[in-house]
């Protein structure tokens, strides 16, 4: 990656024999060697301006002095695979270094955040189409064309839209599994060594964990650690699992001691109910009485109370003369 101004990193891309990882000075880039854990990058430096070097005046670098790079790095999802709806693959790559330093003084350090600072754009393609659900990291590429260009410039923070420090990036938690830039696969853009190391993300919950079970695997070995495992496992939960089943229990005989009032309970409603039941239908039964009994009354009253009939019309009888 050349300048006008004298200084450059030499970068060599390439891909493996069998096509299907990039490889950026013979260190697996696309994809990782490991998911969780980023590819150390280091290049060769040359005092070579960017003439000289479209012109290849010196093509063996191996004296130059040799730089640990921090890096940006973005690259597509190879965790997935080809779909219905799209069965190529045509992957591209942006790498921004952001900062240098030497191996021999670790603790010296150069920051390359200059906006005129180039940054290097790779795009690859496969080489036919593939079936759905093709894992992308097994299918074989091509490397299409590689650009240098000049850093994207951020209109609101005066900088640009790569370069970041350390101390501006989000503070890694215990409590955060992988403390990840992204939510997907390359997870971290932003590769600052001391972030880092075998073990992945410093800080982060799967480092804590990785970083004790490859300590207990170099002191006693994987089967005896496994065995060890095991045993602290089941001691350290038996107890928990005890407790999880004693509470379970709890709550069953409680559920069924609900239960069991719940039903108590309907039952001495209905039969409250039954008796209620029972006087409303005597209640009722008596005021039918009543009223039966009262309306015979009434009828035998209104027949005593009546005036007779009017006798009869006779005629009189008027004697001859």
């Amino acid at each position: 990656m050349a300048t006008h101004c004298p200084g450059a990193f030499i970068f060599n891309f390439t891909l493996t024999p069998d096509n299907r990882t990039l490889l950026l000075n013979d260190e697996p880039i696309l994809p990782r060697a490991h998911p969780h854990i980023p590819t150390p990058l280091r290049a060769y430096q040359t005092g070579e301006t960017a003439t000289n070097f479209a012109h290849r005046a010196r093509t063996n670098f191996s004296g130059a002095p040799v730089m640990d790079l921090d890096y940006y790095i973005e690259t597509p999802d190879t965790t997935s695979g080809t779909s219905i709806y799209n069965t190529k693959y045509n992957p591209r790559l942006r790498l921004d270094i952001l900062r240098a330093s030497m191996p021999t003084y670790p603790g010296y350090s150069t920051p390359l955040f200059s906006n005129s600072q180039n940054q290097i754009w790779v795009w690859l393609e496969d080489l036919s189409a593939h079936p759905p659900k093709t894992l992308y990291s097994s299918i074989t590429l091509r490397i299409r064309r590689v650009q240098v260009s000049r850093r994207w410039l951020d209109a609101d923070s005066q900088g640009t839209t790569t370069y970041k420090t350390p101390k501006s990036l989000r503070t890694c938690r215990i409590w955060s599994w992988l403390c990840a830039d992204i939510d997907k696969y390359p997870y971290y853009e932003y590769i600052y060594r001391e972030n880092f190391d075998q073990y992945g993300k410093k800080g982060s919950m799967r480092h804590f964990w990785t970083t004790r079970w490859g300590n207990l695997v170099g002191l006693i070995g994987v089967g005896q650690s496994i065995v060890w495992l095991t045993v602290c496992g089941s001691m350290v939960l038996s107890p928990a699992i005890y407790a999880v089943f004693r509470g379970v229990k709890s709550v069953v005989k409680m559920y069924q001691k609900r239960v069991q009032e719940v039903d108590e309970w309907l039952a001495d409603e209905e039969v409250e109910g039954l008796l209620k039941n029972d006087r409303y239908l005597e209640d009722s039964g008596e005021v039918e009485e009543e009223e039966l009994v009262e309306g015979k009354g009434s009828e035998k009253t209104s027949v005593e109370e009546s005036p007779p009939p009017p006798p009869p019309y006779i005629p009189m009888k008027t004697e001859k003369a």
